[in-house]
């Protein structure tokens, strides 16, 4: 009988050592989760503010004929981002790891009126799959999909030839779905969300012989509200960024490689009893424009993350143009 009883006590306890293994992986799996849609939030921000940025830009330091007479302008940009956890973040310190395919088209149309005001429109899809696995435990595993929609209406004022504002509005709607596996029994959660963004930027532009320079001061505003809580309470939250961008390129005729150095710090919504990670960014990016017609241009480039503690992000993207 003791022997039995002991047993069951075994039993028992490894039972609970699981629930309470399976609870807190759910927790570090949703919180990847959190940290993956952030980061989308984030990257579709940057690129529709780069895009409007080069857009003006390209306006104010000429095209390959000298002149820009037309008014209209269409784009469209591509990338991928691999985005993993880092070995010194809060997500491999509470046990877990996950990676991120991340996937993200984004697109716009502008106008610009009288010689100073441009008034545009973009739309954005992206697509991330990831995997989050407890360290140690092949027993345990998390699978999530999201699809985010954003669509941002953007503005630009030249106030001297070589300084701008600009200014966008952003709504995303984020479609998650996460499946957790523990000792072979699933579990599947709905996570969806929308978010409302802001960014406000000082764009400095100047053109020396063949040497481009450009720069940019910003601050980004995201507000999230989950919208599959079922808890009850406050499930909003919202972060505040400051950005700062520096850009130097040289002119080949019609090639301009260039290379981009871009500082962030992200200020969060802070909760009682909840680690704050790193919020700290440096981007590093490096690539290529090219003017195919003095109409049309094209470009690619590569980028890396290299400060945050968090994650690790890398990847690269392609750009499309045309003015009209």
């Amino acid at each position: 009988m003791r022997k039995y009883l002991s047993h069951s006590k075994k039993a028992a306890c490894a039972a609970l050592l699981g629930i309470l293994a399976a609870q807190g992986f759910a927790t570090t799996a949703a919180r990847a989760d959190n940290e993956v849609e952030k980061k989308i939030r984030e990257e579709v921000s940057r690129r529709v503010s780069d895009a409007v940025s080069n857009r003006i830009s390209d306006r104010l330091s000429g095209t390959p004929s000298g002149t820009d007479t037309l008014e209209n302008s269409a784009w469209i940009t591509a990338s991928y981002t691999s985005l993993t956890s880092d070995n010194s973040g809060l997500i491999e310190e509470a046990g877990a790891k996950f990676q991120s395919d991340v996937v993200n088209t984004t697109f716009g149309a502008d106008h610009r009126f009288g010689d100073s005001f441009f008034l545009g429109l973009s739309g954005s899809y992206t697509h991330a799959s990831t995997d989050t696995d407890l360290i140690g435990f092949s027993d345990f595993k998390s699978e999530a999909d999201n699809d985010s929609y954003t669509i941002s209406p953007y503005a630009a004022y030249v106030i001297t030839p070589n300084f701008f504002m600009s200014g966008l509005f952003s709504y995303t709607y984020s479609d998650a779905e996460s499946e957790t596996k523990f000792l072979g029994i699933k579990d599947t959660a709905s996570n969806n969300s929308q978010t409302f963004g802001t960014e406000i930027a000082a764009n400095g532009v100047y053109d020396w012989d063949k040497w481009l320079f450009t720069g940019k001061a910003a601050w980004r505003f995201n507000y999230t509200e989950l919208l599959d809580n079922e808890g009850g309470g406050d499930d909003d939250v919202h972060a505040n960024s400051a950005v700062l961008n520096a850009e130097v390129g040289y002119r080949f005729d019609r090639f301009l490689p260039y290379f981009q150095v871009q500082y962030e710090h992200v200020w969060p919504e802070k909760f009682s009893g909840v680690k704050q990670g790193d919020n700290d960014y440096v981007f590093l990016t490096g690539g290529l424009r090219a003017a195919i017609t003095d109409t049309i241009s094209a470009g690619a480039s590569v980028k890396a993350e290299v400060l945050n503690d968090e994650t690790n992000q890398v990847g690269g993207a392609a750009e499309f143009r045309v003015r009209f």
